[in-house]
């Protein structure tokens, strides 16, 4: 199951979020930086600003983020 970038719309399997070891801060940073949260974060992590590949399921992200702290409730489609 999929859920996605706010900021490109692209896809990523809600298992990637398990692959870090600190679920709730990576599904906290990607609430908030998108893809970026699933690459290296570095000292200053910032948001996605990749072109955008699908823009309705960047607005619906945005969306379902932003009402929901648990990402098994941003899945879209």
């Amino acid at each position: 199951m999929d859920i996605y970038c706010k900021h490109c719309g692209e896809p990523w399997e809600i298992e990637t979020l398990h692959d870090f070891g600190d679920y709730k801060k990576r599904a906290n940073l990607f609430a908030r930086l998108g893809c970026n949260a699933l690459y290296d974060e570095g000292d200053n992590p910032k948001p996605c600003n990749r072109a955008v590949v699908d823009p309705d399921a960047a607005q619906g992200s945005a969306a379902l983020q932003e009402l929901s702290d648990y990402p098994d409730e941003w899945l879209f489609r």
